[in-house]
């Protein structure tokens, strides 16, 4: 689905209205694949789902930014541990994963909030 976005913006606005076209969805997931559609759409679908995972796990992010740097930085943690334990790259990816889950939710606002939304 294509969308009128702002070019300020780059999303939906009603202040600059000036419209270009979004990007289509199979692009998106070329550059997320890294030139691979199939592997960036396998990627957004694990992403998706581990943040579903997350929120249902953990409904309550964190309250402010440095709980939700702590959160973080507990994250990145576990990622270093896998690498430095030799853990295994499955290991080592799912770390990744919930690295970047975290710092998607922090990109939300979650920490604002306390809780998803």
């Amino acid at each position: 689905m294509i969308e009128d976005l702002c070019d300020e913006c780059k999303r939906p606005c009603d202040k600059c209205k000036q419209p270009v076209k979004a990007m289509p969805s199979v692009e998106k997931a070329r550059i997320l694949g890294n030139g691979e559609p199939e592997r960036g759409y396998e990627m957004i679908d694990r992403l998706c789902e581990m943040v579903r995972d997350a929120r249902e796990k953990h409904p309550k992010f964190a309250e402010g930014e440095y709980e939700a740097l702590g959160r973080i930085g507990a994250e990145y943690g576990e990622l270093v541990q896998a690498i430095e334990k030799s853990e295994g790259e499955e290991r080592e990816i799912e770390e990744s994963f919930h690295t970047i889950v975290t710092n998607w939710r922090f990109i939300l606002g979650e920490h604002k909030t306390g809780e998803a939304q």
